[in-house]
């Protein structure tokens, strides 16, 4: 048998091939078009950055702080008193008392701890447009670091007199649980 295409084109190893089309001149690019044949099938397409760190607002001013620390006392107080005299109104002043100071407390972790733990605020937080956010990442505060804020602050707070006495300023607690008070519409 003669191959004739062979016998013409002796030197090329293969039959000739058409010339490559040329590409429409108003196509679009593959949009699924990817570099390699076969990339890593768990690689990222680019470097990641590395993730920001959340900014963190300010604490409010220490007046304001004061303030906020006042009406949520006397929120506490009138509540706390006035729960003890619905529960306990033909009682003896001992059992009065007792009822007192399980109102007062009972009062105040509501108040203070669900307070900022669900809302980010307590009343007086709220009237002086502040809220509670960790001191980390401005995020809501954990339950935890709540209960410990209000046990510090029930500890701060009589031993200011004391304080005052030794000639110590009674520094603030205001980050001592990773807590801090800060403006609303610096969260915005």
């Amino acid at each position: 048998m003669i191959d004739y295409q062979h016998q013409q084109h002796p030197h090329q190893p293969y039959a000739p091939q058409p010339p490559y089309a040329q590409p429409h001149p108003y196509a679009q690019p593959d949009p699924y078009a990817q570099p390699h044949a076969y990339p890593h099938p768990y690689a990222q397409p680019h470097p990641q950055p590395y993730p920001q760190s959340p900014v963190v607002p300010e604490p409010i001013s220490d007046e304001r702080r004061m303030l906020s620390a006042t009406i949520d006392g006397a929120i506490t107080l009138f509540a706390g008193f006035g729960l003890a005299h619905q529960l306990a109104d033909d009682k003896t002043v001992g059992i009065y008392w007792a009822y007192v100071a399980a109102c007062f407390f009972g009062v105040s972790f509501v108040h203070h701890v669900l307070g900022a733990v669900i809302f980010r605020t307590t009343v007086g937080k709220f009237l002086l447009v502040t809220r509670v956010v960790r001191e980390a990442d401005a995020g809501r505060p954990h339950f935890w670091q709540a209960v410990g804020r209000w046990l510090l602050g029930l500890t701060w707070l009589p031993l200011q007199p004391l304080w005052s006495l030794f000639g110590a300023e009674g520094e603030l607690y205001e980050d001592a649980c990773g807590l801090r008070n800060v403006r609303s519409k610096d969260l915005r």
